[in-house]
């Protein structure tokens, strides 16, 4: 790609790393700091490998008198859309105490640092939160002259405008909604999810009051409710880039920090993890975040090669397991954030990262000798369609393929 004139004005970087015979067998601006998007996810991935059990909390509570207290874990998949994830609300459903939420173990803030602020309306770019529900989004799809809400709780919010040149508007610091009822029709949008709206919504789904406190998460008595299998929130995170997964993935880690902190912060767990489980990498990235969404990130093709092998040698133990891992990872022509890409080897297992200006691919690869090899190929500030970097990535993809 470096000899490709209508690339000379980007910035180009490909590592591979034979797994097998555990030695690089090309770089190319390796050691070189790029914008990552979504590859960060894969950091993630590895953090939930490293802190996580099986099964996720959903919620941790406790029981004063003839009060129910709780707290939540960062558990993303309460009532989500794909993942929908019932156990908090089914647990409250069957109290008879009377039940307060508190954000007071929750020290994060609602957007990561480096975000665009200005993407707050779309889906890809939810709120962080203790105890997200139904996605943190508003989903609105219009039947005949019905307009669908989910959830419910937010249709009076909801205001029609003729004249609005855009399908939906959100105030930036509240849940004001106004949309244009002739052009709508399907929209996901972020909502404001401040600990009122948390208890607003839990109320209204299950039927009895929830009081919004502020305290902070005892050290004793202190019992946790199960939620659904990790590697579910996983897969999804991988297969479709969700970047609230991500987000809220991290903050569970938090929860399984040493010392009892149980702080639901990114950059505490970040550190954690650079500082105790990382310090080996080739280069100190700059991770800020568990989506990608930041620009602040800074990673290399060698850091995500490296985090490609801890994961595989940590989870790839036997070929079961190994076509396990793959299967979590978009597949290319088949899966996820990768089925419609046809011009890279369909034995390519890959997270995609995507920001404008900016494309990349890490992975595995199973080449037509059946090495597998881990990859991680960067492209940044390019002018030129990102359909065009992929197919000069495809033709490189397909060298390897045969060649290896």
């Amino acid at each position: 790609m470096a000899k490709n004139k209508a690339y000379t004005n980007s910035f180009h970087g490909l590592a591979v790393y034979d797994l097998a015979a555990k030695k690089y067998i090309f770089e190319y601006n390796a050691e070189k700091y790029f914008t990552p998007a979504s590859n960060v996810k894969l950091f993630t991935f590895y953090a939930g490998l490293l802190l996580l059990k099986d099964t996720i909390p959903a919620l941790r509570y406790q029981y004063r008198n003839d009060s129910l207290i709780i707290w939540g874990t960062g558990d993303p998949s309460q009532l989500h859309p794909v993942l929908k994830g019932d156990a908090v609300v089914e647990f409250l459903k069957s109290q008879k105490a009377n039940i307060f939420f508190s954000a007071g173990n929750f020290s994060d803030q609602s957007w990561g640092a480096g975000w665009a602020w200005n993407d707050y309306l779309h889906g890809y770019q939810p709120e962080k939160s203790p105890l997200p529900l139904y996605g943190n989004c508003l989903y609105l799809q219009k039947k005949a002259d019905h307009l669908q809400v989910i959830p419910k709780f937010f249709a009076c919010y909801l205001k029609p405008v003729k004249d609005l040149p855009v399908s939906i508007v959100r105030s930036i610091a509240s849940n004001d909604f106004i949309y244009n009822p002739a052009t709508l029709k399907e929209e996901e949008i972020p909502f404001r999810a401040s600990d009122q709206v948390i208890a607003q919504l839990l109320a209204d789904t299950v039927g009895k009051p929830v009081v919004p406190i502020n305290m902070p998460l005892p050290e004793k008595n202190l019992h946790s409710l199960k939620g659904l299998p990790t590697k579910l929130l996983y897969k999804v995170m991988l297969q479709e880039s969700d970047n609230l997964l991500a987000e809220q993935i991290l903050l569970l880690c938090a929860n399984e920090l040493p010392q009892g902190q149980f702080t639901l912060r990114t950059d505490k767990v970040i550190e954690h993890l650079l500082k105790n489980h990382l310090s080996d990498l080739s280069q100190p990235p700059r991770w800020v975040d568990g989506s990608g969404l930041s620009r602040y990130n800074l990673f290399t093709p060698k850091n995500f090669v490296e985090i490609l092998c801890k994961i595989y040698y940590q989870v790839a133990t036997d070929s079961v397991k190994e076509r396990n891992l793959f299967e979590l990872l978009p597949q290319a022509g088949r899966t996820g954030t990768l089925r419609n890409v046809k011009v890279y080897p369909p034995s390519v297992y890959a997270k995609t990262g995507t920001l404008s200006n900016n494309h990349n691919l890490s992975g595995f690869m199973i080449t037509r000798s059946g090495k597998r090899l881990a990859f991680s190929f960067m492209n940044n500030h390019f002018m030129q369609p990102t359909s065009l970097i992929r197919e000069e990535m495809g033709k490189i993809l397909w060298q390897l393929y045969y060649r290896y």
